[in-house]
Formats: structure tokens, sequence, C-alpha cells
């Protein structure tokens, strides 16, 4: 993960980020996620792509969807709670 200060200055990788902070073992789908941080679904998509590329989430494929759930990279996961904390 590069530098999750740059993520958090996204409003919508920001709301996703603490989402899944506050929300662990969740795993959801785009459209569900954007019900829970209220945003809309294509910007959240976005969202997810870019914190999947950074190490943050986790894209769980199947033929028929994609969902989402938080890294299990513990090192990664303290980085971002000490960022939040900041917030």
């Amino acid at each position: 993960m590069k530098n999750i200060k740059t993520i958090l200055k996204n409003e919508t990788q920001k709301k996703v980020l603490l989402f899944f902070n506050e929300n662990p073992h969740c795993i959801d789908t785009a459209k569900g996620i954007s019900v829970w941080v209220g945003c809309d679904t294509s910007a959240v998509k976005k969202a997810l792509n870019k914190l999947v590329k950074e190490g943050a989430l986790i894209n769980h494929r199947t033929a028929s969807t994609d969902a989402y759930s938080y890294t299990n990279q513990r090192a990664i996961v303290k980085k971002i709670e000490r960022c939040i904390k900041n917030l």
C-alpha cells in the first residue's frame, strides 16, 4: 500500500475504507456497499477497484458477480487504523 493519506483524500474511498475497517468480516458487492456508505454505485466501484489495487481490499470474483472484503494482511490493517485515528 503506497500512501494511505492519498487514498483517504478521495471521499468515496475514505467512506469505503472506514466501512470495512468498522466491519472487517463483511463481504459484499459494490451495490450493497454503496447502500452502506451512501454513495453512487459507480463511484463505489471505482473506489473498490482502487482499494483492491492498493491491497486494502480483496476482490472475490465469481462467474456472476464480484464481492469485496477487507484485506487479511495485518500490516496493512494496522497502517490504515493509524491513519484513520488521525482523521
